[in-house]
């Protein structure tokens, strides 16, 4: 994750939507920004980067061919090809617009010369686009009255889609932050076409796919395998965000004693897995990941469209039955009721 980041330099163009036939307008020379406004550009660009999950530019030829990637090699080599490499990147993201529904904006290249990341500092590039426009009151005070007037500008409370690029793991196609809150929709338009990344493994994608695997052998192999009842399954995902949530390193046989227990059911586990989680796979979990894993990790039993029940603890205190008319029922013991 950024901790902080400070421009050094910048290029804009307005990129718009070649399918709808708007233009392609490039600037003649970098920006220049005023020093007051040096601070508050750079909370602007480096705030949607919340995360420590990661990417690294690829290529069906060698992450070297990737455009994006060569364009930002020849920023971190000379800081004086910025505007020239900005340029390029203009060109691409217009000529690489394939669908009507892409928004037409600006286009930034910004380089920061004082940026740390994870408490190591490096410099970076970062490329924004923005897109929506909101409308904005100006008062102007006159002759003991005011004047309203009503422009429309870039809102500085979020950028619509952007990447950090930093001269971090060169060898491997650079370290990528991508901004949290792209659209659904435009992921493959900026991340796919544009950018061409692929996920960097480091502890958070390795968090993040555990949590993913375990999540899909408990609510899909395990019912089918074993006699599972539901309340069974939620009991073994909350044992297992429950070790996500209070073990700093994963270890996978200690993983696997602590949630599935019987020997049958780790045996289970591992044909799932594939080989995708190693027995001697260790790493430290990355609570950022478990955060985000914990929305799909559900402990809610619904009961046709009467009921929810919110099971957060001990099993062992709900119990499944059926009555002589073959109603099934729940019972739910507890000590103290708020």
């Amino acid at each position: 994750m950024i901790n902080e980041a400070l421009i050094d330099s910048l290029a804009l163009h307005v990129v718009g939507n070649r399918m709808n036939d708007e233009l392609l307008t490039l600037s003649k020379a970098p920006v220049n920004i005023d020093d007051e406004i040096v601070s508050t550009l750079s909370s602007f660009f480096i705030t949607p980067f919340k995360t420590d999950r990661y990417f690294t530019f690829t290529h069906q030829d060698g992450f070297k061919n990737n455009e994006v990637f060569k364009a930002v090699a020849s920023i971190f080599d000379n800081p004086d090809n910025l505007y020239e490499s900005s340029v390029k990147l203009a060109e691409r993201l217009f000529d690489i617009t394939d669908n009507t529904k892409i928004r037409g904006g600006e286009f930034y290249a910004v380089r920061f010369n004082e940026c740390t990341v994870d408490g190591e500092e490096t410099e970076a590039v970062g490329l924004f686009k923005s897109e929506g426009k909101e409308t904005f009151l100006k008062i102007y005070p006159t002759s003991g009255n005011f004047i309203l007037e009503k422009e429309e500008g870039i809102s500085l409370r979020k950028i619509d889609k952007g990447c950090m690029i930093y001269n971090l793991e060169r060898d491997n196609g650079f370290l990528v932050s991508i901004s949290d809150g792209i659209r659904s929709g435009d992921e493959k338009y900026w991340c796919e076409d544009f950018l061409q990344v692929r996920l960097f493994e480091n502890n958070y994608t390795k968090t993040q796919s555990v949590m993913k695997v375990c999540k899909e052998f408990v609510s899909e192999k395990l019912p089918e395998e074993f006699d599972l009842s539901k309340a069974d399954q939620i009991d073994i995902l909350n044992r297992s965000m429950n070790y996500f949530k209070s073990h700093e390193m994963f270890d996978k046989p200690e993983f696997e004693q602590e949630v599935f227990r019987q020997p049958e059911v780790i045996e289970s586990f591992r044909d799932f897995d594939r080989g995708d989680i190693p027995m001697d796979m260790t790493f430290e979990i990355a609570p950022d990941a478990v955060k985000k894993q914990s929305k799909i990790f559900k402990s809610v039993l619904k009961l046709d469209k009467n009921f929810h029940i919110y099971i957060h603890g001990d099993r062992s205190m709900i119990e499944r039955g059926e009555d002589n008319d073959g109603k099934k029922y729940y019972k739910i013991f507890y000590e103290n009721e708020s």
